[in-house]
């Protein structure tokens, strides 16, 4: 019997040392969390026209939806632009939320509120908190890199069945770097390894209890790139929730100018310019 546990316990350190080589023979937590990054990066540069809508439902029953008319410009060694205009429901419609972020710095991010005539920057604390009632934060919209913002683990791999496709992942875990603004100190994340598409996510507090998932409903495909065309978060909290849809992504006949990301000119913005509704 002692020499049978011998043998198994050599089996077992051989299994698990040659797993180990195996994964260090490939790509590293960190290397697998910035392609994540370039595969975004990729997806989205150059100037793009998007149109998206958010389905929230909250713990009381009672759902909200909102459709928004995206810009964005994304050109390496510049400051990435984003625009959301607000088409949906009609008491928002006009809403414009702006953000800039230079590169390896926070973003700047700017609410124009047509009622008040003024963009007003968001600042402090109000970055944290949800945008246009949704599982998102102001954060989470201005931007998704995650490379800056964390250190990462590969601590297995995973198939993620989404729709009637298999994919097969890499698993990551993420502990948030110092002095970065990552909203969660931990998290865990699936990446496909063929796309380096990001197709699960679960969010942990200070105490490592779950508090938000992130789950790709369709995955489509955008100039050859694979893309989500349709995702899921949950507030594990308060049980809230908001369903994403990608409902176009096309890009511009000319570039989107300079002058359209200036949060002095908000309040001239013309959303039929771009195919958006007024």
């Amino acid at each position: 019997m002692k020499k049978a546990t011998l043998v198994s316990l050599l089996i077992l350190v051989g299994v698990l040392t040659l797993t180990a080589v195996s994964y260090a023979a490939g790509l590293t937590g960190d290397q697998i969390l910035q392609k994540v990054d370039d595969h975004e990066t990729i997806a989205t540069q150059g100037s793009l026209i998007s149109q998206i809508r958010f389905d929230n439902s909250y713990s009381d029953g009672t759902t909200a939806y909102n459709v928004f008319g995206g810009l964005s410009v994304k050109i390496k060694g510049q400051p990435e632009k984003s625009l959301i205009y607000f088409e949906k429901p009609e008491d928002v419609a006009g809403t414009i939320f702006l953000s800039i972020k230079p590169e390896g710095k926070d973003a700047r991010m700017w609410l124009y509120l047509p009622a008040l005539g003024m963009a007003k920057e968001i600042v402090a604390e109000q970055r944290k908190q949800s945008f246009a009632g949704s599982t998102f934060s102001y954060k989470d919209i201005a931007s998704r890199s995650f490379a800056d913002k964390y250190s990462a683990k590969l601590v297995g791999e995973e198939t993620v069945k989404v729709g009637d496709k298999s994919y097969d992942c890499y698993v990551l875990e993420l502990t948030a770097k110092p002095n970065s603004d990552a909203d969660y100190p931990t998290a865990k994340a699936w990446v496909d390894k063929n796309s380096f598409l990001m197709l699960k996510s679960e969010d942990y507090d200070s105490e490592g209890k779950l508090e938000r998932t992130m789950e790709v409903l369709a995955v489509g495909e955008f100039e050859g790139n694979a893309v989500a065309d349709k995702m899921i978060a949950k507030n594990v909290i308060d049980n809230s929730s908001t369903t994403i849809t990608f409902l176009e992504r096309k890009r511009p006949e000319k570039p989107i100018p300079d002058s359209i990301f200036d949060p002095n000119n908000l309040s001239s913005f013309d959303p039929t310019e771009f195919g958006f509704s007024s």
